[in-house]
Formats: structure tokens, sequence, C-alpha cells
């Protein structure tokens, strides 16, 4: 039920969203060609952004599963030394 509420939610902001643009391009004061313009370096820009916020997570994600890493072998070598400390006693 919450994710029918979610989507039905989204859905209607998806429309509003579509329907706002579609008026502000209908009565815009720029010519069709100058609000073209605009709109593809807007577009352009949001999408580097994503694709550097995109890398960055990616650079950040990488880190944490090499720090994880280098942590479990330690806990692996550790509990290895241990084992065998304690069978040779």
């Amino acid at each position: 039920m919450s994710q029918m509420k979610w989507t039905n939610k989204f859905t209607a902001f998806a429309v509003g969203v579509g329907a706002g643009a579609l008026l502000a391009m209908l009565f815009a004061p720029a010519s069709g060609e100058e609000t073209h313009e605009y709109l593809t370096g807007t577009l352009k820009h949001g999408l580097d952004g994503a694709a550097s916020t995109g890398k960055r997570w990616t650079r950040l994600a990488r880190e944490t599963v090499d720090d994880v890493k280098v942590k479990v072998t330690s806990a692996v070598e550790a509990g290895g030394k241990t084992y065998r400390t304690a069978t040779d006693a």
C-alpha cells in the first residue's frame, strides 16, 4: 500500500512538472531558438553535474571497499595467528 501511495505521488509530481514546463515554453518571452539553447545548456550542465557526482560517489565507494578489504585481511591474519598459537600450545 505504501508503494502505491508513493507511486501515485511521484506520478502526480511528474505530470505537474511536465505541465509546468509546457506552459513555461508556451508563454516564454524568448524565441524558440533561445529557449532551446537555454534548455539544452541547462540540461547539459545538470548532466555534467550528475556525472561528476556519480564519479565522486564511485571513488568514495571504491576507497571504502579497499579500506574494508584491508581490515578484513588483517582480522583474518590475526585470527589465523591466534589459532596457530592456540593449537601449538
